[in-house]
Protein backbone atom coordinates (compact mmCIF):
# COMPACT_ATOMS: atom_id res chain seq x y z
CA UNK A 1 0.00 0.00 0.00
CA UNK A 2 2.55 2.22 1.05
CA UNK A 3 4.77 2.13 -2.10
CA UNK A 4 1.50 2.34 -4.42
CA UNK A 5 0.60 5.35 -2.46
CA UNK A 6 4.72 6.14 -2.91
CA UNK A 7 4.49 5.75 -7.23
CA UNK A 8 1.12 7.52 -7.30
CA UNK A 9 2.72 10.51 -5.96
CA UNK A 10 6.26 10.23 -7.62
CA UNK A 11 3.88 10.12 -11.14
CA UNK A 12 1.79 13.54 -9.84
CA UNK A 13 5.39 15.28 -8.77
CA UNK A 14 6.70 14.35 -12.13
CA UNK A 15 3.64 15.00 -13.97
CA UNK A 16 4.06 18.79 -11.80
CA UNK A 17 6.97 19.07 -13.51
CA UNK A 18 6.15 18.63 -16.63
CA UNK A 19 3.04 20.95 -16.76
CA UNK A 20 5.15 23.92 -15.31
CA UNK A 21 7.66 23.26 -18.13
CA UNK A 22 4.64 23.29 -20.43
CA UNK A 23 2.86 26.46 -19.21
CA UNK A 24 6.79 28.25 -18.70
CA UNK A 25 7.19 27.06 -22.78
CA UNK A 26 3.99 28.34 -23.86
CA UNK A 27 4.23 31.39 -21.83
CA UNK A 28 7.32 31.61 -23.74
CA UNK A 29 6.68 30.90 -27.59
CA UNK A 30 3.01 31.88 -27.85
CA UNK A 31 2.79 35.69 -26.74
CA UNK A 32 -0.96 35.79 -27.26
CA UNK A 33 -1.60 33.12 -25.01
CA UNK A 34 0.45 34.20 -22.21
CA UNK A 35 -1.26 37.87 -22.08
CA UNK A 36 -4.66 35.90 -21.58
CA UNK A 37 -3.10 34.15 -18.56
CA UNK A 38 -1.85 37.13 -17.55
CA UNK A 39 -4.80 38.77 -18.28
CA UNK A 40 -6.94 36.30 -16.33
CA UNK A 41 -4.63 36.38 -13.38
CA UNK A 42 -4.70 40.10 -12.98
CA UNK A 43 -8.49 39.97 -12.95
CA UNK A 44 -8.53 37.17 -10.23
CA UNK A 45 -6.21 39.18 -8.26
CA UNK A 46 -7.84 42.60 -8.29
CA UNK A 47 -11.25 40.95 -8.14
CA UNK A 48 -12.64 39.43 -4.56
CA UNK A 49 -11.70 35.93 -5.93
CA UNK A 50 -10.69 32.85 -4.01
CA UNK A 51 -8.01 31.62 -6.35
CA UNK A 52 -4.86 34.31 -6.60
CA UNK A 53 -2.61 32.71 -9.35
CA UNK A 54 -0.21 35.65 -10.09
CA UNK A 55 2.35 34.97 -7.07
CA UNK A 56 2.76 31.61 -9.46
CA UNK A 57 3.32 33.79 -12.63
CA UNK A 58 5.75 36.08 -11.16
CA UNK A 59 8.05 37.37 -8.25
CA UNK A 60 7.34 39.50 -5.63
CA UNK A 61 7.18 43.10 -6.85
CA UNK A 62 9.04 45.69 -5.22
CA UNK A 63 8.07 48.86 -3.67
CA UNK A 64 10.35 51.86 -4.12
CA UNK A 65 9.71 55.37 -2.49
CA UNK A 66 11.05 58.55 -4.89
CA UNK A 67 11.01 61.92 -5.30
CA UNK A 68 10.73 64.11 -8.68
CA UNK A 69 11.28 67.54 -9.67
CA UNK A 70 7.34 68.64 -10.28
CA UNK A 71 6.66 72.04 -12.90
CA UNK A 72 6.03 73.58 -9.99
CA UNK A 73 9.70 73.67 -8.33
CA UNK A 74 8.63 70.95 -5.48
CA UNK A 75 9.40 67.66 -5.37
CA UNK A 76 6.83 65.32 -5.85
CA UNK A 77 6.12 62.27 -3.94
CA UNK A 78 5.85 58.82 -5.72
CA UNK A 79 5.35 54.93 -5.19
CA UNK A 80 6.98 52.60 -8.02
CA UNK A 81 6.29 49.16 -8.05
CA UNK A 82 8.71 46.97 -9.87
CA UNK A 83 10.11 43.53 -10.54
CA UNK A 84 14.03 43.85 -9.53
CA UNK A 85 15.21 41.48 -12.26
CA UNK A 86 16.78 44.31 -14.23
CA UNK A 87 14.17 44.02 -17.18
CA UNK A 88 12.75 47.21 -19.11
CA UNK A 89 9.22 46.75 -19.25
CA UNK A 90 6.49 49.20 -19.75
CA UNK A 91 5.45 51.53 -17.81
CA UNK A 92 2.05 53.49 -15.86
CA UNK A 93 1.72 56.07 -14.17
CA UNK A 94 -0.97 55.74 -11.97
CA UNK A 95 -3.38 58.92 -10.49
CA UNK A 96 -6.19 58.54 -7.77
CA UNK A 97 -7.45 62.34 -7.96
CA UNK A 98 -9.27 64.09 -5.39
CA UNK A 99 -8.96 62.57 -1.43
CA UNK A 100 -7.71 59.35 -3.08
CA UNK A 101 -6.69 56.38 -1.25
CA UNK A 102 -3.33 56.62 0.58
CA UNK A 103 -0.13 54.85 -0.38
CA UNK A 104 -0.78 52.26 2.07
CA UNK A 105 -4.30 51.74 1.22
CA UNK A 106 -4.44 47.71 0.38
CA UNK A 107 -6.28 47.91 -2.73
CA UNK A 108 -3.76 50.46 -3.79
CA UNK A 109 -0.81 48.03 -2.91
CA UNK A 110 -2.60 45.28 -4.29
CA UNK A 111 -3.22 46.92 -7.37
CA UNK A 112 0.34 48.13 -7.88
CA UNK A 113 1.41 44.64 -7.37
CA UNK A 114 -1.18 43.22 -9.69
CA UNK A 115 0.15 45.45 -12.25
CA UNK A 116 3.81 44.49 -11.79
CA UNK A 117 3.16 41.11 -11.90
CA UNK A 118 1.69 41.74 -15.62
CA UNK A 119 4.87 43.48 -16.37
CA UNK A 120 4.50 46.90 -16.01
CA UNK A 121 6.35 49.18 -13.59
CA UNK A 122 3.95 50.91 -12.23
CA UNK A 123 4.19 55.03 -10.61
CA UNK A 124 1.50 56.27 -8.10
CA UNK A 125 1.58 60.23 -8.10
CA UNK A 126 0.77 61.53 -4.37
CA UNK A 127 -0.97 64.59 -4.77
CA UNK A 128 -0.95 67.09 -1.34
CA UNK A 129 -3.56 69.10 -2.77
CA UNK A 130 -5.92 66.77 -4.04
CA UNK A 131 -5.34 63.52 -2.18
CA UNK A 132 -4.67 65.00 0.94
CA UNK A 133 -7.49 67.94 0.76
CA UNK A 134 -10.20 66.90 -1.54
CA UNK A 135 -9.20 70.03 -4.04
CA UNK A 136 -9.08 70.34 -7.54
CA UNK A 137 -5.73 71.86 -8.68
CA UNK A 138 -5.47 72.36 -11.86
CA UNK A 139 -1.33 72.67 -11.36
CA UNK A 140 -1.50 68.96 -11.11
CA UNK A 141 -1.81 68.14 -14.50
CA UNK A 142 1.62 70.03 -15.39
CA UNK A 143 2.68 67.62 -12.56
CA UNK A 144 1.48 64.67 -13.93
CA UNK A 145 3.56 65.52 -16.99
CA UNK A 146 6.36 65.77 -15.27
CA UNK A 147 5.83 62.79 -13.54
CA UNK A 148 5.42 60.98 -16.61
CA UNK A 149 8.76 62.05 -18.28
CA UNK A 150 10.39 61.26 -14.42
CA UNK A 151 8.66 57.34 -15.19
CA UNK A 152 9.78 57.22 -18.41
CA UNK A 153 13.68 58.29 -18.29
CA UNK A 154 13.78 55.03 -15.73
CA UNK A 155 16.58 52.30 -16.81
CA UNK A 156 13.66 50.00 -16.29
CA UNK A 157 10.93 51.23 -17.91
CA UNK A 158 10.51 51.22 -22.25
CA UNK A 159 10.25 54.66 -23.58
CA UNK A 160 8.08 53.36 -26.46
CA UNK A 161 5.83 51.56 -23.55
CA UNK A 162 4.48 53.98 -21.06
CA UNK A 163 0.48 55.15 -20.47
CA UNK A 164 -1.23 56.88 -18.30
CA UNK A 165 -4.27 55.69 -15.89
CA UNK A 166 -6.35 57.55 -13.72
CA UNK A 167 -9.55 56.85 -11.08
CA UNK A 168 -12.22 59.28 -10.88
CA UNK A 169 -11.44 62.86 -10.84
CA UNK A 170 -7.62 61.03 -11.66
CA UNK A 171 -8.89 59.70 -14.71
CA UNK A 172 -9.90 63.08 -16.10
CA UNK A 173 -6.72 64.87 -15.03
CA UNK A 174 -5.06 61.81 -16.60
CA UNK A 175 -6.95 62.40 -20.03
CA UNK A 176 -6.09 66.22 -20.08
CA UNK A 177 -2.45 65.62 -19.30
CA UNK A 178 -2.52 63.34 -22.21
CA UNK A 179 -3.13 66.10 -24.23
CA UNK A 180 0.02 68.03 -23.27
CA UNK A 181 2.35 68.58 -26.15
CA UNK A 182 5.33 67.58 -24.05
CA UNK A 183 4.13 64.21 -24.09
CA UNK A 184 1.41 63.60 -26.02
CA UNK A 185 3.24 61.31 -28.49
CA UNK A 186 4.87 59.24 -26.25
CA UNK A 187 1.10 57.83 -24.23
CA UNK A 188 1.30 54.43 -25.55
CA UNK A 189 -2.36 54.55 -24.07
CA UNK A 190 -4.84 56.20 -21.42
CA UNK A 191 -6.93 53.99 -19.00
CA UNK A 192 -9.79 56.48 -17.43
CA UNK A 193 -11.76 54.67 -14.68
CA UNK A 194 -14.96 56.56 -13.42
CA UNK A 195 -13.95 59.33 -14.96
CA UNK A 196 -15.85 62.96 -15.99
CA UNK A 197 -15.67 64.03 -19.64
CA UNK A 198 -17.20 67.83 -19.21
CA UNK A 199 -16.41 70.11 -16.15
CA UNK A 200 -19.14 72.21 -16.32
CA UNK A 201 -21.63 69.10 -16.87
CA UNK A 202 -20.47 67.39 -13.82
CA UNK A 203 -20.78 71.07 -12.26
CA UNK A 204 -24.28 71.71 -13.08
CA UNK A 205 -25.57 67.86 -12.18
CA UNK A 206 -24.10 67.88 -8.71
CA UNK A 207 -25.95 71.52 -8.19
CA UNK A 208 -29.06 70.42 -9.46
CA UNK A 209 -28.97 66.42 -8.17
CA UNK A 210 -29.64 65.32 -11.58
CA UNK A 211 -27.72 63.12 -13.54
CA UNK A 212 -27.29 63.71 -17.88
CA UNK A 213 -28.04 60.53 -19.61
CA UNK A 214 -28.76 59.74 -23.89
CA UNK A 215 -32.24 59.76 -23.12
CA UNK A 216 -32.72 62.99 -20.42
CA UNK A 217 -32.22 63.88 -16.98
CA UNK A 218 -32.74 61.34 -13.49
CA UNK A 219 -32.98 61.79 -10.19
CA UNK A 220 -29.11 61.54 -8.64
CA UNK A 221 -28.14 61.61 -4.87
CA UNK A 222 -24.50 63.29 -4.80
CA UNK A 223 -22.22 60.88 -3.11
CA UNK A 224 -20.98 63.44 0.21
CA UNK A 225 -17.40 63.08 -1.13
CA UNK A 226 -18.65 64.62 -4.49
CA UNK A 227 -20.14 67.12 -2.86
CA UNK A 228 -17.03 67.85 -0.51
CA UNK A 229 -15.08 67.94 -3.40
CA UNK A 230 -17.49 70.46 -5.40
CA UNK A 231 -18.02 72.34 -2.16
CA UNK A 232 -14.22 72.93 -1.76
CA UNK A 233 -14.38 74.10 -5.37
CA UNK A 234 -16.99 76.53 -5.41
CA UNK A 235 -15.88 78.10 -1.91
CA UNK A 236 -12.45 78.58 -3.59
CA UNK A 237 -13.77 80.81 -6.39
CA UNK A 238 -16.02 82.83 -3.55
CA UNK A 239 -13.02 83.24 -1.87
CA UNK A 240 -11.24 84.54 -4.89
CA UNK A 241 -14.23 87.38 -5.74
CA UNK A 242 -14.19 88.14 -1.98
CA UNK A 243 -10.61 89.00 -2.15
CA UNK A 244 -11.44 91.11 -5.20
CA UNK A 245 -13.59 93.15 -3.75
CA UNK A 246 -11.76 94.00 -1.03
CA UNK A 247 -9.44 94.76 -3.80
CA UNK A 248 -11.41 97.18 -4.95
CA UNK A 249 -12.56 98.99 -1.86
CA UNK A 250 -9.01 100.44 -1.85
CA UNK A 251 -8.36 103.15 -4.71
CA UNK A 252 -5.39 105.34 -4.40
CA UNK A 253 -4.60 104.35 -0.66
CA UNK A 254 -7.85 105.52 0.25
CA UNK A 255 -11.03 102.75 1.57
CA UNK A 256 -14.05 103.01 0.02
CA UNK A 257 -16.59 100.81 1.61
CA UNK A 258 -18.04 98.02 -1.40
CA UNK A 259 -21.66 98.51 -1.62
CA UNK A 260 -23.92 96.19 0.61
CA UNK A 261 -25.09 94.45 -2.63
CA UNK A 262 -22.95 91.11 -3.57
CA UNK A 263 -21.76 90.70 -7.30
CA UNK A 264 -23.86 88.79 -9.69
CA UNK A 265 -20.71 86.40 -9.49
CA UNK A 266 -21.13 85.78 -5.87
CA UNK A 267 -24.94 85.71 -5.85
CA UNK A 268 -24.21 83.10 -8.64
CA UNK A 269 -21.73 80.96 -6.74
CA UNK A 270 -23.63 81.08 -3.24
CA UNK A 271 -26.63 79.71 -5.24
CA UNK A 272 -24.41 77.08 -6.94
CA UNK A 273 -23.23 76.19 -3.38
CA UNK A 274 -26.63 76.00 -2.06
CA UNK A 275 -28.27 73.97 -4.87
CA UNK A 276 -30.49 74.64 -7.35
CA UNK A 277 -33.88 72.70 -8.95
CA UNK A 278 -32.72 71.98 -12.48
CA UNK A 279 -29.82 71.64 -14.63
CA UNK A 280 -31.03 74.54 -16.64
CA UNK A 281 -31.56 77.02 -13.65
CA UNK A 282 -27.54 75.72 -12.75
CA UNK A 283 -26.86 76.32 -16.39
CA UNK A 284 -27.38 79.68 -15.90
CA UNK A 285 -26.23 80.10 -12.87
CA UNK A 286 -22.85 78.93 -13.53
CA UNK A 287 -22.49 81.26 -16.84
CA UNK A 288 -22.88 84.01 -14.75
CA UNK A 289 -19.65 83.18 -12.99
CA UNK A 290 -16.33 85.33 -13.44
CA UNK A 291 -14.41 84.77 -17.16
CA UNK A 292 -11.40 83.57 -14.23
CA UNK A 293 -13.28 80.64 -13.27
CA UNK A 294 -14.97 79.35 -16.39
CA UNK A 295 -11.08 79.38 -17.33
CA UNK A 296 -10.25 77.01 -14.33
CA UNK A 297 -12.97 74.81 -15.17
CA UNK A 298 -11.94 74.41 -18.60
CA UNK A 299 -8.70 73.51 -18.08
CA UNK A 300 -9.47 70.45 -16.48
CA UNK A 301 -12.10 69.46 -18.51
CA UNK A 302 -10.81 65.97 -21.10
CA UNK A 303 -14.07 67.82 -23.55
CA UNK A 304 -12.04 71.02 -24.17
CA UNK A 305 -8.78 69.13 -25.62
CA UNK A 306 -10.31 66.04 -27.49
CA UNK A 307 -8.58 67.72 -30.74
CA UNK A 308 -4.73 67.55 -28.95
CA UNK A 309 -4.76 63.87 -28.28
CA UNK A 310 -2.29 61.97 -30.17
CA UNK A 311 -3.68 59.35 -33.12
CA UNK A 312 -1.13 56.68 -31.64
CA UNK A 313 -3.18 57.03 -28.16
CA UNK A 314 -5.44 53.81 -27.32
CA UNK A 315 -8.19 55.28 -25.11
CA UNK A 316 -9.72 52.38 -23.13
CA UNK A 317 -12.37 53.85 -20.87
CA UNK A 318 -14.28 52.42 -17.95
CA UNK A 319 -17.22 53.39 -15.60
CA UNK A 320 -19.46 51.43 -13.19
CA UNK A 321 -23.31 51.69 -14.55
CA UNK A 322 -24.14 53.01 -10.65
CA UNK A 323 -21.76 55.05 -10.24
CA UNK A 324 -22.75 57.31 -7.19
CA UNK A 325 -19.99 59.58 -7.31
CA UNK A 326 -19.30 60.34 -10.85
CA UNK A 327 -22.53 59.68 -13.45
CA UNK A 328 -21.87 56.94 -16.53
CA UNK A 329 -23.11 59.21 -18.52
CA UNK A 330 -19.76 61.37 -18.74
CA UNK A 331 -18.07 58.19 -19.96
CA UNK A 332 -20.42 57.71 -22.24
CA UNK A 333 -20.44 61.30 -24.13
CA UNK A 334 -16.57 61.25 -23.44
CA UNK A 335 -16.31 57.65 -25.76
CA UNK A 336 -19.09 59.32 -28.10
CA UNK A 337 -17.32 62.36 -28.77
CA UNK A 338 -14.24 59.75 -29.77
CA UNK A 339 -16.03 57.75 -32.11
CA UNK A 340 -17.19 60.97 -33.67
CA UNK A 341 -14.71 63.08 -33.83
CA UNK A 342 -11.61 61.16 -33.19
CA UNK A 343 -11.64 58.25 -35.55
CA UNK A 344 -8.74 58.27 -35.87
CA UNK A 345 -7.66 57.11 -32.15
CA UNK A 346 -8.47 53.72 -31.05
CA UNK A 347 -11.13 53.41 -27.98
CA UNK A 348 -12.47 51.04 -26.17
CA UNK A 349 -15.46 50.91 -23.39
CA UNK A 350 -16.49 49.02 -20.71
CA UNK A 351 -19.29 49.07 -18.26
CA UNK A 352 -19.51 46.78 -15.27
CA UNK A 353 -22.07 46.55 -12.58
CA UNK A 354 -19.12 45.19 -9.89
CA UNK A 355 -17.86 48.24 -8.29
CA UNK A 356 -18.08 50.76 -6.20
CA UNK A 357 -17.10 53.89 -7.93
CA UNK A 358 -13.65 52.25 -8.63
CA UNK A 359 -13.53 49.50 -5.62
CA UNK A 360 -14.23 45.78 -6.32
CA UNK A 361 -17.73 45.43 -4.86
CA UNK A 362 -17.19 42.35 -2.43
CA UNK A 363 -20.87 42.39 -1.70
CA UNK A 364 -21.90 41.21 -5.71
CA UNK A 365 -23.24 37.48 -6.39
CA UNK A 366 -20.97 35.22 -7.93
CA UNK A 367 -22.97 35.46 -11.15
CA UNK A 368 -22.51 39.67 -11.44
CA UNK A 369 -18.89 38.82 -10.33
CA UNK A 370 -18.14 36.16 -12.97
CA UNK A 371 -19.89 38.50 -15.65
CA UNK A 372 -17.93 41.94 -14.39
CA UNK A 373 -14.48 39.35 -15.04
CA UNK A 374 -15.21 38.68 -18.37
CA UNK A 375 -15.69 42.36 -18.62
CA UNK A 376 -12.81 43.01 -16.82
CA UNK A 377 -10.68 40.62 -18.86
CA UNK A 378 -11.93 42.02 -22.49
CA UNK A 379 -10.82 45.32 -21.07
CA UNK A 380 -7.41 44.63 -19.72
CA UNK A 381 -6.36 42.19 -22.38
CA UNK A 382 -4.93 44.94 -24.59
CA UNK A 383 -3.18 46.74 -21.76
CA UNK A 384 -1.40 43.64 -20.42
CA UNK A 385 -0.68 43.14 -23.96
CA UNK A 386 1.39 46.02 -24.12
CA UNK A 387 3.38 44.61 -20.76
CA UNK A 388 4.01 41.61 -22.84
CA UNK A 389 5.10 43.18 -25.66
CA UNK A 390 9.08 43.07 -26.14
CA UNK A 391 11.30 46.00 -25.27
CA UNK A 392 12.16 47.42 -28.65
CA UNK A 393 15.81 47.46 -28.92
Amino acid sequence: MTRTLGRIAYRLYVAAIIGGVVIVAVLTLYRPVATAIHTVAFAAEVLPSPVKIQPWLAAEPERRKVNFRRYDGFEGDADIYVIPDGKRRAGVLIFLGANAAGADDPDVINLGKALARTGFAVMYYWSPTMGEQAQIDPEEVANLVAAFEHLSRQEFVDPNRVGLAGFSVGASFALVAAADRRIADDIDFVNAFGGYYDTPDLLVQIAAGRAIYEDGEVLWEVDKLTRRVYDNMLNDALDELAHQEASRAYVNGSYHPPTPELPTEAVAGLSLLAGVGSIAEARRLYDQMPAEFHQRVDSISPSQHVGQWSRHTAMRVMHDRGDPLIPAGESRRLVDTLRRQRPDITVYYTETDIFRHVRPDANRDTKSLLRGAGQLYRHMYHIVAVARRPAAG
